[in-house]
């Protein structure tokens, strides 16, 4: 029995080892390729005057600090051989750190999209107003210094404890305390989308399109804006809707192991555990975070498939770079 589950915890502890080296590292890299892209395509022309684009950037920004607060950390770790965050207390507090406050701000940006989609596909005209690049920028920043500020807690709570090294479990207190605040955090993220993608999804189904009512002296006239403008900002807005309910859709589906997994850990840290129980543990934090990356990594991906809109403004920009290549080399 003992050579079975020794078998099994080396077994996990191996395969952990070579999805952190060979699929975090690529995911890594098309990651930060991908979210950089993303954050150039949407500020173009033709994308940055809608409110959306503007949380899509912020977004991206914090998926690339995520990526290189927590993946890249990990992959170096493995191919040296020595974990730094281990054993130096500022790094291990600093990694913690720059890994929930940009996770709370990629979870904040998704609820704000929901809620601009939400808002944005509205009838009443008095809320339609409050999707604006003013506000839209406000909250953008009030979100990430909220984050900023409120994420100080890590660089207190976690402790380099052997031989768990950089952990939140040394103080009971606080790794309670640290359990409930992402799951809660994780919990509205979830609410927030899911009830505000249904509400987006009735309001598309009940109106196709934003109707302009004007008032006349006698009667009451519906305008239907169809200029070509109009109509070009109308798809363009719908496009933005489609890529927010798909990006819920992965985000549920990618991040759910990663986002319940500190209460888990919580509340079985008192108990004691087998080493076959402690491998699979290990495992499972491994795979969680594993999905999570891979979630932040594919959202250039799913921008891709899943737009139109998107689609032509990285070809047309793709088009400009050669050009100018050529122009230059030529």
């Amino acid at each position: 029995m003992a050579t079975t589950t020794q078998t099994l915890a080396s077994q996990l502890s191996n395969l952990s080892n070579k999805l952190l080296i060979y699929y975090l590292a690529p995911i890594y890299v098309f990651g930060t390729l991908g979210n950089i892209l993303n954050i150039i395509i949407f500020l173009r022309r033709n994308l940055r005057s809608s409110a959306c684009s503007q949380y899509f950037i912020c977004m991206s920004i914090a998926q690339i600090i995520l990526f290189n607060a927590a993946a890249i950390n990990r992959t170096i770790a493995l191919l040296i051989g020595y974990d730094l965050s281990t054993t130096v207390s500022a790094l291990c507090k600093l990694r913690i750190y720059f890994y929930l406050s940009s996770l709370g701000i990629m979870r904040q940006c998704l609820c704000l999209i929901s809620i601009d989609r939400w808002i944005i596909t509205t009838k009443s005209a008095s809320i339609r107003k409050f999707s604006s690049l003013c506000n839209v920028r406000w909250l953008i920043i009030g979100s990430t210094l909220f984050w900023i500020l409120y994420s100080i807690h890590t660089l207190i709570g976690y402790q380099l404890s052997p031989p768990r090294g950089c952990t939140n479990l040394a103080d009971p207190s606080y790794s309670l305390f640290y359990a409930i605040q992402i799951i809660i955090s994780a919990s509205l993220t979830w609410i927030i989308m899911i009830v505000f993608s249904i509400l987006t999804l009735r309001n598309v189904r009940s109106s196709r399109r934003i109707q302009i009512v004007t008032q006349n002296t006698g009667n009451t006239t519906v305008v239907l804006s169809n200029t070509p403008q109009s109509i070009h900002q109308r798809r363009r807005e719908m496009q933005l809707i489609k890529l927010s309910l798909i990006q819920v859709i992965s985000y549920i589906l990618l991040c759910t192991i990663a986002s319940a997994y500190p209460l888990y850990m919580f509340t079985t840290s008192s108990q004691k555990k087998s080493s076959n129980q402690t491998a699979i543990e290990s495992f499972l934090t491994t795979v969680g975070l594993l999905l999570l990356y891979t979630y932040s990594a594919i959202t250039f991906l799913i921008y891709t498939l899943a737009s139109n809109t998107f689609r032509k403004e990285l070809l047309l920009m793709c088009q400009q770079v050669f050009t100018y290549m050529t122009r230059l080399l030529f």
